[in-house]
């Protein structure tokens, strides 16, 4: 009787262990925590007989050469071969994949810190294809990281580890220069209407202009057109008391005069109220230009021949013609403007995308293949941890603890057996993330880690970690919760 109570008893403890570890034993290797938020692939077709070259938005180059795919019963496979591609440039992307950061090198076991990963996977219809024994598949891979000292490793999802492939140095990605350079050349010299600094040297310059008088001419006549004045101001255009027709200058590679331009006070002092004064400054030796760079002047300006008379300088610079202005109406300038944002908008976007330097290797299988190196750091302490969940119900000992570090380049898995001897570094952007299920998660963000004091962790080599619980949707909730 009593050998049957602990035959049950035996069995019953069997059972709950293997309850306890169901999680752990059967997850697959590549296990995505939060499958909603798996980084999606780029699609790319190519014909099997011809190959093909594919760029992917950061700037990537994969070049797949005739005839590589077979089946897996090794058959040779044509036509229409679609390719999936996709990224990752930080630990965030590279979690939430699924594929581990943890390398078994001769049996001692490191992490992995990236330069950029990419997948690369191939099918003919429903039906995923591979690459052919001594084939490879060239892949110029954008990488936001400039550092050397990276080498590259496929991932061996039999063995489950990363195996060392080799290495070559990083490139400059000339298409970052060329981008800065359009969109230079597409920001806007002016804007219409006119901010506040811009002004032409007084209303008559503006008479001048708009009806084509010579100096000499006869402006008089338009001196009451209030038209011209409700246009000047949709404009944005002001205007001094500063009677300027005879100075000339240099502009745009011709002679002009003064006051045929639009100018900009560009010296950080306010004009005198005797300055801005609308009325007709009869005498034009009162104004001064001298040139200081290119299209600057110092513009001196005395308020009559009296010894005393007030006088002012300030710089100035040359923008544009005056006519120039009058070309199009407000509303055309307006909407050319925001055309012109929405360009350089868009190629910002792209900018953005583009990664600073290429890194090139031919690989020689189909899936997951990263620019790494070994995650080490001296300052590193030992201790033992506790991690506080604000739910009460929840085993601790089938929860994964992931351990965010080096500006979300590398990541550590820590299971409940290392919570007595895990390692932290003083890395300000550090975090954990507990798993809870596929829409849940518990967090010790960033802000938390930043208030730890290392010097006492260092004397106690201990710490209890208070677990945020958080629920996730969207990629957004994810990276929140951390920072």
């Amino acid at each position: 009787m009593k050998t049957n109570k602990i035959i049950v008893l035996l069995l019953l403890s069997f059972l709950i262990f293997s309850c306890k570890n169901e999680g752990l034993v059967d997850k697959p290797f590549i296990n995505p925590p939060f499958p909603a938020l798996n980084p999606v692939a780029e699609n790319f077709t190519i014909t099997a007989e011809k190959g093909g070259t594919l760029e992917y938005k950061t700037g990537s180059i994969i070049t797949i050469p005739s005839n590589i795919w077979v089946d897996k019963e090794g058959k040779n496979i044509t036509g229409e071969i679609k390719i999936k591609y996709r990224e990752f440039h930080d630990a965030y992307d590279i979690f939430l994949a699924g594929v581990p950061m943890a390398y078994d090198t001769a049996g001692v076991k490191q992490n992995l810190q990236t330069a950029g990963m990419f997948e690369l996977t191939a099918f003919s219809g429903e039906n995923e294809v591979f690459m052919k024994e001594n084939s490879k598949i060239n892949v110029k891979m954008a990488s936001f990281d400039e550092n050397a000292d990276y080498n590259f490793y496929t991932l061996d999802e039999n063995a489950k580890n990363w195996a060392y492939k080799g290495t070559s140095k990083p490139v400059p990605n000339e298409k970052v220069q060329i981008l800065k350079d359009s969109i230079e050349k597409m920001k806007p010299k002016h804007i219409i209407p006119f901010e506040k600094d811009y002004f032409a040297l007084d209303y008559w310059a503006i008479l001048d202009v708009y009806f084509n008088v010579k100096p000499s001419g006869d402006v008089w006549k338009y001196e009451k057109n209030t038209e011209l004045k409700r246009k000047s101001e949709k404009y944005g255009l002001k205007w001094s008391g500063i009677y300027g027709t005879w100075e000339t200058l240099n502009f745009n590679g011709k002679k002009v005069f003064a006051y045929e331009v639009v100018w900009k006070n560009i010296s950080g002092k306010e004009i005198p109220k005797w300055m801005q004064t609308k009325e007709y400054q009869t005498d034009n030796r009162l104004i001064k230009l001298a040139k200081v760079g290119n299209n600057q002047y110092n513009l001196t300006v005395r308020n009559g021949w009296e010894d005393n008379a007030p006088k002012f300088s300030f710089k100035a610079e040359a923008v544009m013609m005056l006519k120039e202005v009058f070309k199009q109406m407000p509303e055309d300038w307006q909407k050319e403007y925001e055309n012109t944002l929405k360009k350089i908008a868009d190629a910002e976007a792209m900018l953005a995308n583009q990664a600073k330097v290429f890194r090139t290797f031919d690989i020689e299988q189909t899936g997951f293949h990263n620019w790494d190196k070994v995650y080490h750091r001296e300052d590193k302490i030992i201790v033992e941890a506790d991690f506080n969940f604000e739910k009460q119900d929840i085993d601790k000992e089938l929860i994964p603890i992931v351990y965010f570090i080096e500006n979300n380049k590398s990541y550590v898995q820590i299971s409940f057996q290392d919570w007595q001897k895990i390692m932290l570094v003083p890395d300000s952007t550090a975090k954990f993330v507990a798993i809870l299920s596929e829409t849940e998660m518990a967090t010790f963000s960033n802000s938390d880690y930043q208030k730890l004091d290392f010097s006492a962790l260092t004397s106690s080599k201990k710490h209890a970690f208070k677990m945020k619980t958080v629920k996730i949707t969207k990629k957004e909730d994810f990276i929140n919760s951390l920072n």
